[in-house]
């Protein structure tokens, strides 16, 4: 993940709607970021798949894209 002032080196990120599950190669701890604040993305491997997610209100489906 790349902006102007900070970029992060990321072992796997997931795109699950307007949310980016990104986890940093460094320490593994998962950080979560808002789609809207993220500029760039790029990966050597590109899966995309539908999830089924569960919420407070039940289960949901939701294409999920993953960057490796």
């Amino acid at each position: 993940m790349r902006a102007d002032e900070y970029s992060i080196d990321c072992e796997t990120i997931r795109v699950l709607g307007e949310v980016v599950r990104a986890t940093p190669a460094d320490d593994g701890q998962e950080l979560v970021v808002p789609l809207s604040n993220v500029t760039g993305m790029t990966g050597d491997v590109v899966e995309q798949e539908i999830d089924e997610i569960e919420s407070p209100g039940g289960r949901f489906t939701e294409l999920v894209t993953k960057l490796s």
